[in-house]
């Protein structure tokens, strides 16, 4: 793996998650910081996850209000997706 360089894909992506992840929750009310699981950035797409659904209306409208930050962190951003992450995760 370390010679085809898979790793160093996988460590990439895990760092730029992680990125993400601290930014949301630094952004977010420490509230619904605290219920984000992950945030993966897929092109153009940012979807954010959250531990149950009772949250995702919350945390939607929270970073739709975070928008101008977002834009200013990351222009190349044109949709925020949020959703509850997948059971044991």
């Amino acid at each position: 793996m370390k010679r085809q360089g898979w790793l160093q894909g996988l460590q990439g992506l895990r760092a730029a998650q992680q990125g993400w992840l601290n930014w949301a929750r630094k952004a977010l009310p420490s509230e619904l910081g605290d219920v984000v699981v992950n945030v993966v950035q897929k092109g153009p797409e940012l979807t954010v996850l959250t531990v149950s659904a009772a949250w995702c209306a919350r945390v939607r409208y929270a970073m739709a209000a975070l928008e101008p930050q977002l834009r200013a962190h990351a222009p190349d951003i044109v949709k925020v997706t949020v959703r509850v992450s997948p059971a044991g995760r």
